[in-house]
């Protein structure tokens, strides 16, 4: 009788850990879902200088809500793309950045990412802080509809001197380097998420 009584405790215990661990889960928290004028307000756009190409707010390729965002890059300069800096910056828990990406051209290119936390060194001078103090990634980009994922759990900075502080983001890019002429991307829902496996 006792050994069926500590079974059950047992089974018991195993189950509400089991049901805690499952709790303790975090939901998707979406950054940026490209839905109101003022996230498209918020938008910085940077390309050497150069400011002046097109980001527009589309129904097209449509993944979450009812917007998505279309950018077409110039086809000057070397890292034309987005730089994003008004948003929830606590990605504490979160693991992975993923993006919505519809590529409609038939070429592969790199989709990049760089990642700034409160040490990064964000300056007027440099608004985007130092290179060797931000975290900086790439990801396949292929023709047609993408999921991209950017690993955030655990990642350091560029020199390896400490990880980013998940806690207090306090900007991320989005840009490419060699691309086609006249390339055009649609991005939506801009997320982090927590990985089954933790």
């Amino acid at each position: 009788m006792k050994r069926v009584l500590l079974f059950v405790a047992a089974a018991a215990m195993i189950f509400a850990a089991g049901t805690a661990q499952a709790a303790k889960k975090l939901p998707p928290k979406v950054i940026v879902g490209f839905e109101t004028d003022q996230e498209f307000k918020d938008i910085y756009k940077e390309n050497n200088g150069n400011r002046d190409y097109p980001v527009e707010k589309v129904t097209e390729n449509v993944t979450q809500g009812k917007f998505a965002c279309k950018l077409t890059f110039p086809n000057d300069g070397d890292w034309p793309g987005l730089h994003f800096v008004k948003f929830d910056g606590n990605w504490e828990g979160y693991d992975v950045l993923k993006v919505d990406v519809f590529n409609p051209s038939t070429e592969i290119v790199a989709l990049n990412m760089s990642l700034c936390d409160k040490d990064s060194g964000i300056t007027k001078e440099a608004y985007f802080g130092e290179y060797n103090k931000r975290y900086n990634a790439s990801a396949i980009l292929k023709p047609g509809k993408n999921t991209v994922e950017f690993e955030l759990g655990g990642v350091t900075v560029e020199d390896k001197s400490r990880q980013i502080k998940l806690g207090d983001v306090k900007r991320f890019a989005l840009f490419v380097s060699s691309r086609p002429k006249d390339f055009t991307i649609f991005l939506d829902n801009v997320r982090v998420e927590q990985s089954e496996e933790q």
